[in-house]
């Protein structure tokens, strides 16, 4: 049976998506803001080479599964669907079947590097490889050499996160790739409401704006984790609003950083615990012992974690009196900086001279290869458990993301 004739309409994307579609290179690349529609774009993409290729399966990598189901495989679904083409998706394999023209997309998971090893393949797609590692870009490369394609290409969409490997791979000095690039802003995606920009630009400072929302690679993990404090930030707050603590768990530096909540939305630390070689019951007793029946925000792997006996840090702590508040799950680690950082930028944050292990974390604790600098073990523990508290009080909040593009194609 011959298959049916489908076609993109170039005129219904946006300029800087039909820029993408038509580069000519091996390896295109689209690096953009939040929103931009990148990911939507690399879904149509990914249609459009199941159908190409066909019966050859197109290979699309997200970072997760987790976010594969809430961004590539969502989009995919609701192209097909506008565009009444029969599909079938397989939760087990991850998996889009197209029976009109025996097309596969298969969906597989960057932190998995060894399950994007096997046959080969003449098309595939990253999204957000930039907080992946460089390995998944040599693994899927690897794979695209199929005898048979039609046409063979490696396209990656993403926000940029840091100088790193996807920098390099931007800027192919060397000449070693047939690389396009193009950059997008999220202002140039027209269709979305200003409101989305609006919380974003208040969302970020200068330079993640750079990133988030201009496409631009910004070492925004370089130096101080906590870039915007000062000695000033040192000062004695009232202590007439209720106190609460933010808490961290580990056996060897058991921490907790007690703060309370002014009327304007001040944010004062007015004392800290740190017990060495402990237990959550040693904690737990003495922050009762000095401030009994407050609210805690500590680490969300307490509500499981066992630290200490057969019952779980959050159980303790409750036992004892307190009011436990904590996010269902971890907070990336981003998110916890994110919010202390917008706090300390917007003099929205004091510290007594009685919290030095506060302060110390704040002015020394600093990044490597993108992650926090865990490596002396004296620092981080005080600015965790201030992370808990201000992130669950504070979070930087995010527009819905979910933001309806045009059509983009059309049978």
């Amino acid at each position: 049976m011959n298959q049916p004739i489908y076609k993109i309409d170039l005129s219904l994307m946006l300029p800087h998506q039909r820029a993408f579609w038509q580069l000519p290179n091996f390896i295109k690349l689209l690096v953009g803001g939040y929103g931009c529609g990148k990911t939507r774009i690399g879904a149509l993409r990914s249609i459009w080479s199941s159908y190409m290729n066909s019966p050859i399966p197109h290979l699309y990598v997200s970072p997760t599964y987790k976010q594969a189901r809430k961004t590539v495989i969502v989009s995919i679904r609701e192209m097909l669907d506008r565009g009444t083409v029969n599909y079938i998706y397989n939760k087990t394999n991850h998996e889009f079947f197209i029976p009109d023209w025996n097309g596969y997309i298969w969906i597989a998971s960057g932190d998995e590097p060894e399950s994007l090893k096997g046959p080969n393949l003449a098309t595939a797609g990253i999204d957000e490889p930039f907080i992946m590692h460089e390995e998944i870009l040599s693994v899927v490369l690897s794979r695209l050499r199929h005898p048979e394609a039609f046409y063979r290409e490696l396209f990656l969409t993403g926000t940029p996160e840091q100088l790193n490997w996807g920098y390099e791979l931007a800027q192919n000095l060397d000449g070693r790739y047939d690389l396009g690039t193009v950059v997008a802003r999220t202002a140039d995606n027209t269709f979305l409401p200003e409101q989305f920009i609006t919380m974003l630009e208040k969302a970020f400072d200068e330079n993640q704006r750079a990133a988030y929302l201009n496409g631009q690679f910004v070492n925004l993990t370089a130096g101080r984790v906590y870039k915007y404090f000062e000695r000033n930030m040192i000062q004695e707050g009232a202590m007439n609003q209720p106190l609460r603590a933010g808490i961290d768990f580990n056996i060897d530096n058991m921490t907790a950083e007690i703060f309370s909540v002014m009327s304007d939305g001040v944010v004062c630390f007015h004392d800290e615990i740190h017990i060495d070689n402990s237990t959550t019951y040693e904690l737990a007793d003495r922050l009762h012992e000095r401030y009994p029946g407050i609210t805690v925000f500590p680490d969300p792997a307490g509500r499981a974690r066992k630290s200490s006996s057969d019952a779980t840090d959050f159980t303790i702590l409750r036992d004892k009196g307190f009011t436990v508040e904590a996010r269902p799950a971890h907070p990336p680690q981003r998110a916890r900086v994110n919010a202390v950082n917008k706090l300390m930028r917007e003099g929205k944050l004091r510290i007594s001279a009685r919290c030095p292990r506060l302060v110390k974390d704040f002015e020394q604790v600093s990044w490597k290869c993108g992650e926090i600098d865990k490596s002396n073990e004296a620092l981080t523990h005080a600015s965790d458990a201030a992370g808990y508290a201000i992130e669950k009080l504070f979070p930087v909040r995010m527009p819905d993301m979910n933001i309806r593009q045009p059509m983009h194609w059309r049978v």
